[in-house]
């Protein structure tokens, strides 16, 4: 059995996909995105809407929230969740997220249509705005923010 020698001396703020307060409001779906989801990423409609996921999305219209993190998740995949897994995803609340473009409190949100990571501008690839969602930190590329939902997700 190995033994732990160093550790660090401070824990992380927070983490990808952390709720960062406890009033929050989620649903449980199943990853259908075969290479799986990470945590702290857009989510939209799968196959089945009523029961499924994808990551990012193929229309605005179809982003449903964004994954909590799972911490009882272990081994090779304990940041992100495999192919038909439950998985928490928060559609109304404050949750942590690494964005990929700087953001400032007060932005609208975006989000990227193929890895669902989040930013307030068009980065690269397509992106679509999150109907009622607001920063409520400022980061820089890479960074942790606090995102704000208010829980409107477009009709089916």
């Amino acid at each position: 059995m190995a033994i732990q020698t160093t550790y660090a001396e401070n824990q992380p703020i927070a983490l990808p996909g952390m709720p960062a307060n406890a009033n929050y409001s989620a649903d449980t779906k199943i990853v259908e995105t075969v290479a799986g989801i990470g945590f702290g990423v857009a989510v939209s409609r799968g196959t089945d809407p009523a029961k499924q996921a994808v990551i990012g999305s193929s229309a605005a219209n179809k982003f449903i929230g964004v994954t909590i993190k799972d911490a009882t998740l272990i081994g090779a995949t304990a940041d992100t969740y495999a192919r038909y897994d439950n998985m928490g995803v928060m559609f109304k609340g404050d949750i942590w997220v690494t964005v990929c473009a700087d953001v400032t409190a007060g932005q609208d949100v975006t989000f990227n249509s193929t890895t669902g990571v989040l930013s307030s501008a068009a980065a690269s690839g397509t992106q679509f705005t999150i109907a009622g969602a607001v920063w409520m930190t400022s980061a820089v590329s890479g960074g942790l923010a606090i995102l704000r939902l208010n829980g409107t997700v477009p009709a089916a």
